[in-house]
């Protein structure tokens, strides 16, 4: 008996009297497990499986949560057939004085009031900064050759209109309507496309729709102040008119909607994973004995809970959906003591000695597999690494050491098998087996590479039918404003992201492609240094003084008073303030202005949005690496090349620990290349069924991968063991329970209406079911005429 055997066989002699303090001990450990594991407070969000290092992916995310609108509630009223729009301006006020102040703040149904009191005499001030050499060459093109008089008489038309008593401040100012070069570049911060203004409410472009923002002090990760928030919306939608409808679109109605399925999912599948590991064993094991191999995993998930709890905060209700699998892994240690007692023959210790060194390499393996996911950049990988590897442990030592004196020995004693058949009819079975083996192998080998690899996160999370119809009611109303590309400049001083948003802005507007940005209202301090001496220059020089004296002329022509435009020549001569980020808040730009700065721990980053395309990408790689280019399809190209970076750097650290676990047992090329058989049937099995299945892959199945190679090598090492040491012990039986009870494991996860649950349901499955015939058939067929034993 090998040194592990006999540690066992040890261990077991002397606990053996002191069965009563064992019981007690265990007991208590379970209870206190349990109560700690009670207190673990849930997250349903996808934020865990994304990484939360310094990577560039986990650097992308944080920015794409600080896009306009991301953190924004987003309500859009429409008037539907029949109704009449120009109500929509009342509607919205309505709907808003109906939204409770303490879920919604900061309402926004047109631009800030102050728009209309600062914003122009703002702009004004600042053309000696804002006006560019083309800007300058435009005016004067316009006012040249009788422009300034045609633009003089224009503004006094205005002044005899209704309006024109609260625009005699501003012509004096500016009579010739030089404010259209602010304007201009005003047009840059339009963070919606196609917007229109009817009585200062944002309406859509086909005037049916109006716009509502708000902001809440709701987190977004928040699932019970989600649900009070939709519950507030909802209350507040109901007041509506007839012939209303409204929308509310953000991040909490996703965070809301996929918390109550993995709720509901948890309940169905942990309780469908026990109903049916209890069938199995009513069906298989036929003993009442056999309840406290049932026990084995109850008590694993408070051991595994446990230690999730000490370590974080905030456990991924992913992680604990993944309790229904676990059951149906650790179970598999119990299983196999179990038959080893039940149909064994000799004492307690001996069989347990015997039983030992399969049970604990194949645990080891599997343990070995998800210590590789403990060097993951994904918190929810390291949480489900943890929360397996403590269940795994616990599973081992209840099975090694405590189950053993639950269960009696040789209740049923099983002989040996008859020695493996050598007669024609057997070899046919055999070759027959390996023929169709080689072939499934070669087919799914064929498959595999159809397989694509999905980053995008909404195929990970749950998106109810009406949210998604939501979204797309809209960007049909609204345009596709929350998807574009977002380029940000590198943290630092205002001056110096100024500038690199301004090389954005330049770079954009030579490759004619739209864009909302900053940079043309407030240029960095050296361009609006060398726009006021340009300034200066014209109107000093003989083009601005002919332009001037013809605006004298037509001034006298119309019959305005002597000195009327006097403000308007002091401001051509007078030094103009430096544009400033605080100004333009100052000016009613603060929403806008705050929605593309976000300060950083360095400084600040500004923000510039253009559609997404190949050609934005090419364009930022060549302004070098002050800037970044985040985007929702460039996001998920790199969530899925990070998949396949992890992909292989998991599968060959699993694939390498479990290997060499394997030689340590072992020790022939021969034995250990057999033990792996599963694994690569079960990988190949699982990838050439999804590829023939159109499945894509994601994150989620990178665990099931990790899973496949533990259990298959399991299975391995245990059907290895029965043909070449003679350890049989109902081991093809044990198998076959294991495998039974861990595809109800993943059959339950199958059920589940979350994604990242079915997902990883699915995928295990098929590899499961792929490497249990591998080790109960093929490896029989490959020794073939050896006697067990042997």
């Amino acid at each position: 008996m090998p040194g592990i055997g006999l540690f066992f066989a040890a261990a077991y002699r002397w606990l053996a009297p002191r069965r009563r303090w064992l019981f007690a001990v265990t007991l208590l450990v379970l209870v206190a497990s349990a109560w700690a594991a009670s207190s673990l407070r849930l997250e349903e969000n996808i934020a865990t499986m994304l990484p939360d290092g310094n990577s560039g992916v986990a650097e992308d995310f944080q920015l794409l949560q600080e896009a306009p609108f991301a953190r924004k509630l987003v309500i859009s009223v429409r008037a539907d057939t029949g109704s009449d729009p120009a109500r929509l301006p009342a509607v919205v006020d309505s709907l808003a004085a109906a939204l409770d102040p303490g879920l919604f703040i900061h309402l926004a149904s047109g631009p800030d009031q102050r728009l209309q009191t600062r914003l122009m005499p703002w702009l004004i001030d600042s053309l000696p900064n804002l006006a560019s050499a083309d800007d300058l060459a435009a005016m004067a093109k316009r006012l040249e050759g009788g422009g300034a008089g045609e633009a003089l008489r224009r503004s006094y038309e205005q002044l005899l209109g209704p309006e024109g008593w609260a625009l005699k401040n501003m012509i004096r100012r500016d009579p010739l309507d030089l404010r259209r070069i602010g304007l201009e570049k005003l047009r840059y911060l339009n963070l919606v496309p196609g917007v229109r203004l009817v009585d200062n409410h944002f309406v859509s472009a086909d005037g049916r729709s109006a716009l509502l923002l708000a902001e809440t002090p709701i987190a977004i990760t928040d699932s019970a102040g989600a649900a009070a928030l939709e519950q507030g919306f909802e209350q507040a939608r109901r007041q509506l008119p007839a012939g209303y409808s409204a929308l509310l679109v953000s991040a909490h109605r996703y965070t809301l909607a996929n918390a109550r399925v993995i709720q509901q999912d948890l309940w169905w599948i942990l309780g469908c994973s026990g109903v049916a590991l209890l069938l199995i064993f009513v069906l298989l094991l036929r003993s009442l004995r056999a309840v406290y191999v049932f026990l084995i995993p109850v008590a694993v998930l408070a051991f595994a809970g446990l230690a999730v709890a000490v370590r974080y905060p905030t456990v991924s209700a992913i992680t604990l959906g993944f309790g229904a699998v676990l059951m149906g892994i650790t179970v598999d240690f119990g299983l196999h003591v179990y038959y080893a007692l039940r149909y064994g023959q000799g004492s307690s210790a001996d069989l347990i000695g015997r039983v030992a060194r399969p049970v604990l390499f194949g645990g080891l393996t599997t343990i070995a597999a998800f210590a590789v996911l403990l060097g993951s950049d994904l918190p929810g990988q390291r949480q489900l690494a943890l929360f397996s590897i403590a269940g795994l442990t616990a599973a081992l030592l209840l099975a090694l050491l405590v189950l053993p004196h639950l269960v009696p020995v040789g209740s049923q004693p099983m002989a040996l098998p008859r020695p493996v058949s050598s007669r024609p009819s057997a070899r046919r079975r055999r070759l027959l087996v390996l023929m169709v083996w080689a072939l499934f192998c070669s087919w799914c080998a064929w498959q595999a590479p159809k397989v694509e690899i999905n980053g995008d996160l909404r195929r990970m999370s749950l998106v109810p039918p009406e949210l998604a119809a939501a979204e797309k009611r809209l960007a049909a109303e609204w345009g596709g404003f929350r998807d574009q590309a977002m380029i940000w400049t590198r943290a630092g001083a205002p001056d110096t992201a100024l500038s690199s948003a301004a090389a954005v802005a330049q770079s954009l507007t030579a490759a004619e492609l739209p864009m909302v940005s900053l940079a043309p209202l407030v240029p960095p301090a050296g361009v609006q240094a060398q726009n006021r001496e340009r300034w200066q220059a014209f109107w000093t020089g003989p083009r601005g003084v002919e332009i001037l004296a013809a605006l004298e002329r037509e001034a006298a022509a119309l019959g305005f008073a002597a000195g009327a435009f006097e403000p308007f020549r002091q401001s051509l001569v007078a030094p103009a303030p430096q544009i400033t980020l605080a100004g333009a808040r100052e000016a009613g730009l603060g929403s806008l202005v705050d929605a593309l700065v976000v300060p950083s721990g360095e400084g600040i980053r500004i923000l510039t949005l253009t559609p997404d395309s190949p050609r934005v990408a090419a364009l930022v790689a060549g302004l070098g690496p002050a800037l970044r280019l985040v985007s929702p399809a460039r996001f998920r190209e790199e969530i899925g090349s990070a998949i396949s970076s992890d992909f292989l750097r998991f599968i060959s650290g699993a694939g390498l620990l479990a290997g060499a676990l394997l030689i340590l047992l072992f020790r022939r090329v021969g034995k250990v290349l057999t033990a792996a058989l599963p694994v690569v049937t079960g990988l190949l099995g699982m990838f050439g069924i999804m590829g023939f299945w159109g499945i894509e892959f994601n994150l989620f199945n990178i665990v099931a991968t990790i899973l496949v190679i533990g259990l298959g090598m399991d299975y391995g090492i245990f059907m290895v063991c029965r043909y070449s040491e003679g350890q049989d012990m109902a081991t093809g039986r044990a198998i076959l329970a294991s495998g039974l009870t861990t595809l109800a494991g993943f059959g339950a996860l199958v059920l589940g209406r979350h994604p990242a649950l079915h997902s990883i349901g699915v995928t295990v499955l098929l590899g499961i079911g792929c490497a249990i015939p591998a080790a109960l058939l093929v490896i029989p067929a490959l020794y073939g005429r050896r006697q067990v034993g042997r």
